[in-house]
């Protein structure tokens, strides 16, 4: 099984951007016209590429490796952005959504888990079987287990490089 890993790539902060700038309920009504339509995620970023909603002025590439694509990825991953922008929705003010990817947990398939908060909606998208990450160090972020000898481990799985454990460097 691949290694358990909470990360946010470029595409999910470009989403959380997009989700969560300036007017936040315009900006869910147009994902959602986006989403509804029959097109492909590659035809779909080569459109928004064009209308340039991205936080940078580097254009965004679709990832093109398994599991990323093809047609259960993006069938999960429309329904379930859908799903959000409607709970987001539902909020008065429309609140952003935040995204996040997971793999190693286990899955065989695509799962999106979402879930309402008072001030968001937060999206976490659960690859199945692939050892996936960022390169590009995303958030920081720390899992902490048991070991099998009872101890607590706290090992960093995400963020940029060689962090020192959170808890050793807190002053007051």
């Amino acid at each position: 099984m691949a290694e358990r890993k909470w990360f946010k790539g470029r595409a999910a902060r470009e989403l959380d951007a997009w989700y969560g700038r300036g007017e936040v309920g315009d900006n869910l009504i147009e994902a959602r016209r986006v989403l509804q339509r029959d097109e492909s995620f590659d035809e779909t970023i080569a459109q928004l590429n064009a209308e340039r909603p991205w936080s940078t002025d580097e254009e965004y590439s679709y990832p093109h490796h398994d599991p990323l694509q093809g047609p259960e990825f993006e069938a999960v991953a429309r329904r379930g952005f859908l799903e959000a922008i409607a709970l987001a929705r539902r909020h008065e003010p429309p609140v952003p959504i935040t995204t996040y990817w997971m793999n190693g947990v286990g899955n065989d398939t695509f799962e999106m888990h979402i879930a309402d908060d008072t001030d968001e909606v937060a999206v976490t998208l659960l690859i199945p079987n692939d050892e996936g990450g960022s390169d590009d160090h995303g958030p920081e972020s720390w899992v902490v287990t048991i070991d099998g000898d009872g101890h607590v481990d706290v090992e960093q799985t995400s963020g940029p490089p060689g962090r020192a454990q959170p808890s050793t460097t807190e002053t007051d």
